[in-house]
């Protein structure tokens, strides 16, 4: 389940915060160097802290965010930021904290309203929850993301036909929303409707090409459609976005396999090996039944050469 955060994810209200401060940075670069002045501005505490946060250093981000706070206060932008923070690290109760003290500020914040009703959600408080979506519905008439978040809400409380109802009507609302997309194809793979699943996910990939997970979820279907090379082309994409995370090689190498590709399927199960701190049982029980197939296969390779060199 994704809140609302980062620009990895959807456009929200830490973009806009964001997107505010490195314009003024910008500016006052700009100016500087005009005027002659070979000196960098330095960053703010605060735009410190969106640093850190869009390289999810949420420790330090934190920090900074804190610090901001100390010399300069507290506000909406800054409390959100520690609420995404805070929820991303798992501490859901923090998460709730600063969510409620950025409604403080702004109680119609459509983007505060979504990410604390699905905090509150993920605390298994689901009336609370439906409370708070419910009233970012009311504020964003227009925008599809609140929509998304109710339809979240019921996929997850088992009422998949009216999740498909509000996802159906945040699509109509806004289209190319990658975050809508990537939701849907979530309802569509847990009602095993695998073709309806893998091109959502795609479609979110095209309005958002920065979501592994998105990536991955057309990878993921594909390979149950028994469509093999486009399982490992969308695997091929979320490993260049996170190529830190071992799971997606052993996608990969599962899809090789399927081709006939054994090597390279080899090396991807090696390279999933590396990135694990002890031997992976998954790997390696794979790489116990590959290399009976790899080996055939060079041997069969070479008597298809031995053949065709002796009817010359």
């Amino acid at each position: 389940m994704n809140t609302r955060r980062a620009s990895s994810k959807s456009a929200s209200r830490f973009r806009r915060f964001a997107g505010i401060a490195l314009l003024l940075l910008a500016i006052s670069f700009v100016l500087l160097t005009s005027a002659g002045c070979g000196g960098v501005p330095r960053l703010s505490t605060f735009e410190q802290g969106v640093e850190y946060m869009d390289y999810s250093d949420y420790p330090r981000a934190i920090e900074q965010f804190k610090k901001h706070i100390k010399n300069n206060g507290e506000g909406l932008g800054v409390c959100y930021n520690l609420g995404v923070c805070y929820f991303d690290m798992g501490d859901l109760d923090q998460a709730v904290y600063w969510y409620e003290r950025a409604l403080e500020y702004d109680p119609r914040d459509g983007d505060t309203l979504v990410n604390l009703g699905l905090t509150y959600l993920k605390q298994g408080r689901d009336v609370a929850a439906l409370s708070r979506l419910k009233q970012a519905a009311d504020v964003e008439k227009d925008r599809a993301y609140p929509l998304v978040a109710m339809a979240i809400y019921h996929q997850q409380t088992g009422k998949l036909d009216k999740a498909r109802e509000y996802y159906d009507e945040a699509a109509r609302r806004e289209e190319k929303s990658g975050y809508l997309w990537y939701h849907y194809g979530t309802l569509h793979e847990q009602d095993q409707r695998f073709g309806d699943a893998a091109q959502a996910y795609e479609r979110s990939t095209q309005y958002d090409s920065t979501n592994p997970a998105a990536y991955e979820g057309a990878a993921r279907c594909y390979f149950r459609l028994r469509n093999w090379r486009k399982s490992v082309q969308n695997y091929d994409f979320a490993i260049h976005l996170l190529p830190t995370d071992p799971n997606l090689y052993i996608g990969a190498a599962d899809a090789l396999t399927e081709l006939g590709r054994y090597e390279r399927a080899v090396k991807y199960l090696w390279a999933a090996r590396g990135l694990t701190t002890h031997d992976h049982q998954a790997v390696h029980e794979r790489l116990l039944k590959l290399y009976p197939k790899l080996q055939e296969a060079e041997q069969a390779n070479a008597t298809g050469a031995t053949e065709g060199a002796a009817g010359e």
